[in-house]
């Protein structure tokens, strides 16, 4: 009876720490859902290639208008389609629809993640890891954007908690469960059709971390491959197959060749960055945890022989490498590892403690980026509109400020876990307060949502008045056609004018340095203006000047 007991009150400990986990998650992941403007460039472009299957019924190819996006799997289209489908409707452009699913990976990448935790540790150590993980800027950040990267996480940690489920029970002289290995060759199936290869890489990765010492292989037999990899092919192929019929074999041509091969000897669209690139930016992405990394891998090391400590390093560091050794660099490339690294980093919270210059200067590390995030709320207020923001971000950006200090003074002191859980409360408030209140504030930014409301006002929108699309001269950012409607035309002054001129269209957009040539190949037709949208296109840096042209009347 007291056994039993004893296992009830594990059980509802580690129940009720999970449902917190989770909610914070949710807390977190919703900040900037429902309040950011569709974001240029991938978002727009992955979510429009949504609207075009619903719109086509065809869910095999993924097109961005009348080009074929052969970049990344289908995957994330079919389940953002099913989020339109069920909460919002195509015609509406309601982005947060198309978001749901990167905030539900979020969410359920938190919960693997105390998973992970609570199997290798303890239930303290797997909410302070889920916590860091989903008030993390760079995965708070995921959870807002309509794209591949927050269900992919989800995957990741799904796969590698089956990982160390296997392995451990083979470390422990254990039979390891055919649940664990079915959930990994599972996770392993989904992840390749969310974005090809990544997935299995890091598990790939992370067993050959593992050989480094005995068992060196013979835990792969308990992954039971051969079942795994039938499971894997049957959940693949006939995606595949279709694909590749639909495009004649392009998409596996230029996903493999050009997207992804070519990002490890090129640096492609500008996105480079010297090796260490991730290892400089980790301290600010990760901020919640910023003080606890190095005490955690320093820990982590010192215990390898351990082999839970063995397969969070497995897990961080041959990844980790290889991103690092790419030529194409984006901060969120490393986002697979982050939840070992906030195992890690919770596991220095409640383990030994760590020596003493390591919480010192981790401490001092984490006040730095705080202060700099307290810096951002007020900053983008003074370059776009040389004004300080309202009262509410000063005071808000004056509380981070003062919190932080007092969260390093408990990392500074040795307490870890109180600063910790303080620490991962405060990168959730920094969320809510910059996606909710600097961001959409900064009205400059939102060139393709003033588009789209002040023709809905003017009753001139192709989506909401039954109206002949617009043509786009000079700016062609994927959101524009998202919000606007995939007729779109992106075009030059020339053929605008000519399209408006014929009826083709009901207005023209027209950069400024394009005006002279769309009015004079107009050739006496009389225009009206309709209205002018300035501001600050965020994708290459450069002001916008736009004006809205319709037949007069």
């Amino acid at each position: 009876m007291k056994s039993a007991l004893s296992w009830l009150t594990n059980f509802e400990r580690k129940t009720t720490a999970m449902l917190l986990v989770a909610g914070f998650a949710m807390v977190t992941a919703l900040a900037g859902t429902f309040t950011l403007a569709p974001l240029d460039r991938d978002e727009a472009r992955f979510a429009q290639a949504t609207v075009q299957m619903l719109e086509s019924g065809d869910f095999v190819r993924i097109r961005f208008q009348d080009a074929e996006r052969n970049k990344k799997p289908a995957g994330i289209h079919w389940l953002q389609a099913a989020s339109v489908s069920v909460f919002s409707d195509v015609q509406a452009r309601a982005i947060w629809a198309y978001r749901i699913p990167s905030m539900a990976g979020i969410v359920a990448a938190a919960i693997f993640t105390f998973l992970a935790g609570a199997r290798l540790y303890d239930v303290k150590t797997g909410m302070l890891a889920g916590m860091f993980l989903a008030s993390a800027p760079l995965v708070a950040a995921e959870a807002t954007i309509a794209k591949t990267d927050g269900v992919l996480l989800a995957l990741i940690c799904l796969a590698q908690l089956a990982f160390l489920h296997v392995y451990g029970a083979v470390r422990e002289g254990r039979n390891p469960s055919r649940r664990a290995s079915a959930g990994f060759w599972i996770a392993q199936g989904a992840g390749m059709l969310m974005k090809g290869p990544i997935a299995p890489m890091v598990s790939l990765l992370t067993g050959l971390g593992l050989t480094s010492t005995a068992p060196r292989l013979s835990w792969i037999a308990s992954l039971r491959p051969v079942v795994g990899i039938l499971i894997f092919m049957l959940m693949v192929l006939p995606w595949g197959a279709a694909i590749w019929s639909a495009t004649d074999g392009r998409f596996f041509t230029e996903s493999v060749g050009g997207d992804m091969l070519g990002k490890l000897g090129e640096a492609q669209e500008g996105h480079v960055g010297p090796p260490g690139y991730h290892a400089f930016l980790v301290w600010a992405l990760f901020w919640p945890a910023s003080a606890l990394i190095a005490p955690g891998i320093i820990a982590a090391w010192r215990d390898r022989a351990d082999w839970r400590a063995l397969f969070l390093l497995s897990w961080l560091i041959p990844a980790w490498l290889l991103f690092e050794a790419t030529a194409t660099k984006l901060p969120h490339y490393v986002m697979p590892l982050y939840p070992a690294l906030a195992i890690l980093a919770a596991r220095a919270a409640t383990g030994s403690a760590p020596p003493f210059w390591a919480h010192k200067l981790g401490a001092a590390v984490y006040a730095g980026v705080g202060f700099l995030a307290a810096a951002l709320i007020v900053i983008p207020s003074l370059a776009l509109n040389n004004t300080l923001p309202g009262l509410f971000l000063l005071a808000a950006a004056a509380g981070i400020a003062a919190l932080t200090i007092l969260i390093a003074t408990l990392f500074w002191r040795g307490q870890g876990y109180a600063g910790g859980l303080a620490a991962a409360v405060l990168s959730c408030t920094f969320a809510w307060v910059i996606m909710t209140g600097v961001l959409p504030g900064l009205s400059q930014l939102a060139i393709s949502p003033r588009l789209s409301a002040m023709l809905e006002l003017k009753g001139q929108h192709p989506l909401r008045d039954g109206v002949q699309p617009v043509a786009l001269v000079g700016y062609s950012e994927p959101s524009a056609v998202f919000l606007l409607g995939t007729q779109t035309s992106l075009t030059t002054a020339e053929a605008a004018a000519t399209q408006l001129r014929d009826g083709a269209i009901s207005a023209a957009i027209i950069e400024a340095e394009a005006t002279d040539r769309f009015l004079n190949t107009l050739q006496g037709t009389a225009v009206a203006s309709l209205a002018e949208i300035d501001g600050l296109n965020y994708s290459n840096g450069k002001p916008v000047a736009l004006q809205v042209y319709v037949l007069a009347p």
